[in-house]
């Protein structure tokens, strides 16, 4: 967090960077619980057992937002649902070795700013998830006063809580296809080849193809490869381009809609939390890649799902980290979201401050 030092004085500044160090290792060991308890669940109970052993003939997918693709598969909810925990891992793997790496990062915690998109992904997940959390449940909290209901996601009755896990742990590595990966990457990836179409790198069909896929799976390392703007080193506003901000918010719109107009338990009021969240996730993909906006996604759905499945079949200290954990992002996520009201009141203050004397203002 890069606070302004003429708004805040460097102990306090030092305060708040620990608080929040704590809150982020508080943050990654729940992580790295809930994300073991998900084969502990499904492999090592009966009723996970009897849900891994049925047979799965067809995978739905979607792409490009709304446009539904049927894959034939030929494999058990077990084998499926191990295949998707190792995505996961592997997306934890990929942040954990983002901007520097997770140690060197940790390393310069008190002498570097730590909500930024220069530093590793591991570090500012935690905060940006508890924020999006709350933000999402204020406004839930102040629609609801007005008579705009938000619902929940429903399932048929007598559905087995493993198979709403499996379709869970699914829906963020989907999802995360159909808004960002085909309908971010792919448009930018494309921009790309036009935009470059004489530069060697991209010679031939092979290269082409790569930086495609590059885009697709990380725009950020894609743009920087060929000396586009990029937010590593112009930062979000000018890092991203109007062309990407565009879909973003589209996908964000559609992502929204999608979430009522589909059904499942949600009313009108999810439209504006889930446009929300999607805008978010958005920014996170263009900045640091698919591995990003999955995990942020993996937060809302996986993440919760698991510690409330342990809660219930394990009680005792389940309970008790159950309730830490939802204590943490609750409290934590309030703390981020007033520390990052009071940055952009000093920010605005010094920015008005400069102008009224006629000095330039700050980069």
């Amino acid at each position: 967090m890069a606070l302004p030092k003429s708004g805040i004085s460097a102990s306090a500044a030092v305060a708040l960077k620990l608080a929040a160090v704590l809150l982020i290792l508080v943050s990654l060991v729940s992580y790295i619980v809930s994300l073991l308890l998900g084969p502990m669940l499904f492999y090592y109970t009966s009723d996970g057992l009897k849900v891994a052993a049925r047979g799965i003939m067809e995978l739905p997918l979607s792409v490009f937002m709304a446009i539904p693709v049927t894959v034939p598969i030929y494999t058990n909810m077990g084998t499926f649902f191990g295949v998707i925990w190792l995505v996961y891992a592997l997306c934890f793997f990929a942040a954990s070795r983002s901007r520097n790496g997770f140690l060197k990062s940790v390393k310069n915690l008190l002498t570097s700013p730590l909500l930024t998109v220069k530093v590793n992904y591991l570090l500012i997940m935690p905060l940006i998830a508890m924020a999006l959390l709350n933000a999402s449940l204020l406004i839930q909290q102040f629609q609801e006063t007005q008579g705009v209901q938000t619902g929940a996601l429903t399932f048929p009755p007598q559905t087995s809580p493993y198979i709403i896990l499996v379709n869970l742990t699914f829906a963020p590595i989907n999802e995360e296809i159909a808004f960002r990966i085909t309908s971010i990457g792919i448009p930018l990836g494309l921009f790309l080849l036009y935009h470059y179409r004489g530069d060697s790198k991209i010679s031939g069909i092979k290269n082409k193809i790569k930086l495609v896929a590059r885009a697709m799976l990380c725009p950020e390392s894609a743009k920087a490869a060929l000396g586009y703007k990029n937010v590593t080193s112009q930062g979000v506003l000018r890092g991203i381009s109007w062309g990407e901000w565009l879909l973003i918010l589209v996908t964000s719109a559609v992502f929204g809609l999608a979430h009522f107009l589909l059904g499942g338990g949600w009313q009108f009021g999810k439209v504006s939390t889930a446009f929300l969240a999607g805008l978010v996730f958005g920014i996170m993909f263009v900045a640091y890649g698919a591995y990003a906006s999955i995990l942020l996604h993996w937060f809302f759905d996986y993440y919760f799902t698991i510690l409330n499945m342990a809660e219930t079949t394990y009680g005792g200290i389940a309970r008790s980290f159950s309730t830490l954990v939802e204590v943490t992002n609750v409290v934590g996520g309030e703390l981020v979201l007033f520390i990052i009201l009071i940055i952009g009141a000093l920010r605005l203050a010094d920015y008005l401050s400069r102008r009224a004397v006629g000095l330039p203002s700050k980069e």
